[in-house]
């Protein structure tokens, strides 16, 4: 099993940005996942984006990290693709962690 590098809540504003698919929307994390969690792959992650809470991965596909906006969050914040977001995402607490 992966470790991952714990660095505590990492909070940050983001625009919602269309997946290429028809329902599709994610934002992108700002800063390097490598450094933050000591990997480059999948981080699975708590997220809280405008005060809604689920359980989600950071994934790279070929540049930074993304957190993909469910629907059903997205319908919950009334926001969608083109709206700013507040966003918080910490390592999933039950996951291996190395603490900083």
């Amino acid at each position: 099993m992966p470790t991952w590098t714990d660095p505590g809540p990492v909070e940050f504003d983001a625009v919602v940005t269309a997946a290429g698919t028809r329902t599709g929307a994610f934002v992108a994390l700002p800063y390097d996942a490598a450094e933050l969690f000591g990997t480059r792959g999948r981080v699975p992650v708590v997220a809280e984006v405008d005060g809604v809470r689920y359980r989600a991965s950071l994934v790279a596909y070929d540049g930074p990290h993304l957190l993909a906006l469910l629907r059903s969050v997205r319908a919950a914040t009334g926001k969608d693709v083109g709206d700013t977001v507040h966003v918080s995402v910490q390592l999933a607490a039950e996951i291996s962690a190395v603490p900083r």
